[in-house]
């Protein structure tokens, strides 16, 4: 070898042991543990979702139950739709051709602070509401949305600089150091372009395309926490709504001398792995983490312990420790194993990229981002290690497994004038006490589905011209849309998607069409505020 030929080998491996340095320093600092630090779930993803963290793509194609920290963002593309789910019990979703970021969510001084942050296109929000020890607020573009008390919202930017919809709690709206406007269940209010001052306040809501997806998604929620159990609610998070996808999943048992214990469905079989399904997705923060397959994978990989126990098979303890993301990154939280078990192989380092420069796939200096995990036997044991629903045997003691708290609820769709969660027959429109949702009951007029067919000739029961009703009264209550995406005929709206179709978007079919355009109210407003959805007028 020459000389030059030398000096070239000399820097090639110089810059070599500069990236595995900066690799590994990198993998020091995300180890560092930060008490401060919260997690949110993504908990629904259907079509093309992508997560990305300042100049890395975590996943081009998001992962349910990936834990999303400061600083993600979540983007939905033309046919993409996703469910971010916080442990104080609030829950957005993203129409497709929307983008959200987590901008904040932290928990400083014993109070937990959230700022999500809608950047385009279509979002819905169930906020618990803004208290000393919980602050959670949507922005979008020069403006914040917060809430007093449990709220059900919807904030759209197709028309700039932004509208809001209350369907039910208490909003209130700023706008820089300019505008202030508390919204109450059934207003909306559309913001000016020209004037930061104006503003255009209606009693009424304009139905938008992608509100009965959003109202499925809460039927799935309300159905879930039917399940619950008294394992479940003791928990000191249990307003997380993923605990419900525990108790819909498997079965709680009460165990003496050892707490609670859950297993999922799939665990009857003997050759289930809870770590046999899943995919390493690597992080800024913590370089690779688990996101398990399983739809109830996120809650008993975040803490706790996996237990195999000889006469029963896998359960899960809950325990009380803080999560992983708290105590300095991710680790295998399986305790006691069978014999010849193989623990889960994590993939060493992460994602090295130039500055500002968006990861690649592959390359030696740019591992997969997201690399799958498959290691379940095709065929499932011959014997199960014990049967779903029936008592089980721990350490010889016969355990029964625990009960839902109160039954499932039976949906009705035919009931268009109002829905109980614990009696569809007895809604508002029945003089029932109105709609719960994930447990919050709201009385008064509800927000009504079936008014998907506006009628130009019929007034409405609240005396506005129109066939759609909502409510118009401080604290009217909030019913979530009857499903219907088969819209036909005179009825159907201009918003409407056209392709027809009326499965649930879990099951792959219905939706289609163009995302999240409201029919509108036609007109501008020249005054501060409207009384309907028109435009016009002078200032009220």
């Amino acid at each position: 070898m020459n000389r030059f030929g030398k000096v070239q080998f000399k820097l090639a491996a110089g810059i070599l042991g500069l990236a595995l340095i900066l690799a590994a320093t990198v993998t020091l600092q995300a180890q560092q543990p930060d008490p401060n630090v919260r997690a949110a779930r993504l908990s629904y993803v259907e079509g093309d979702v992508q997560l990305s963290q300042g100049n890395q793509i975590l996943a081009n194609a998001a992962l349910v139950n990936t834990p999303l920290f400061e600083g993600t963002e979540i983007t939905a593309k033309e046919d993409g739709k996703a469910e971010i789910q916080f442990d104080d019990g609030s829950v957005a979703r993203i129409s497709p051709n929307s983008s959200l970021k987590i901008a904040v969510l932290r928990q400083d001084a014993g109070a937990t602070r959230a700022e999500l942050v809608l950047t385009s296109g279509l979002a819905y929000f169930e906020l618990q509401g803004d208290s000393s020890a919980n602050h959670t607020l949507a922005r979008f573009g020069d403006s914040a949305v917060t809430a007093s008390g449990f709220t059900v919202l919807r904030v759209s930017l197709d028309n700039l600089p932004g509208e809001v919809s209350v369907f039910a709690g208490n909003a209130h709206i700023e706008r820089g150091n300019t505008l202030s406007v508390d919204l109450h269940g059934g207003e909306s209010v559309a913001l000016n372009a020209s004037d930061p001052n104006l503003y255009n306040l209606a009693e009424t809501i304009e139905p938008d395309s992608w509100d009965a997806w959003n109202a499925d998604r809460d039927q799935d929620l309300n159905s879930q926490e039917a399940a619950k159990t008294a394992a479940s609610g003791s928990e000191p998070n249990s307003n997380n709504p993923a605990w419900g996808d525990l108790d819909a999943n498997g079965n709680w048992y009460n165990v003496p001398g050892q707490g609670y214990v859950w297993s999922p469905n799939e665990a009857a079989s003997g050759s289930w792995d809870p770590y046999g399904c899943g995919n390493w997705v690597s992080t800024p923060q913590f370089g690779y983490i688990w996101v398990s397959c399983e739809q109830w994978g996120y809650l008993p990989y975040t803490s706790g312990n996996w237990n195999y126990y000889d006469d029963f098979g896998w359960g899960w303890a809950p325990g009380y420790g803080y999560p992983w993301w708290t105590t300095g990154g991710w680790i295998v939280n399986v305790h006691n194993r069978p014999p010849r078990y193989q623990p889960p192989h994590r993939p060493h380092g992460g994602p090295v990229h130039p500055p500002n420069q968006p990861i690649r796939h592959g390359g030696f200096y740019q591992p997969n981002p997201v690399i799958a995990v498959n290691r379940i036997p095709s065929s499932p044991a011959a014997n199960p290690v014990h049967v779903v629903g029936r008592p089980i045997t721990i350490g010889g003691t016969t355990v029964q497994p625990l009960r839902p708290l109160s039954p499932r609820p039976v949906y009705s769709p035919s009931v268009a004038s109002g829905f109980n969660r614990s009696n569809p027959g007895n809604g508002p429109g029945n003089g029932g006490p109105g709609y719960s949702v994930h447990g919050y009951s709201y009385s008064g007029s509800a927000y009504r589905g079936s008014a998907y067919a506006p009628s130009t000739n019929s007034p409405s029961s609240n005396g506005r011209p129109g066939g759609w009703t909502a409510p118009v009264a401080p604290g009217g209550g909030y019913r979530a849309p009857i499903p219907n995406r088969g819209y036909s005929g005179a009825s159907a709206p201009s918003h409407a998607p056209s392709g027809g179709g009326g499965a649930r978007p879990s099951g792959g079919g219905g939706g289609g069409g163009a995302p999240h355009v409201s029919s509108g109210g036609g007109g501008g407003g020249g005054g501060h505020v409207s009384s309907s959805s028109g435009g016009g007028g002078p200032h009220h």
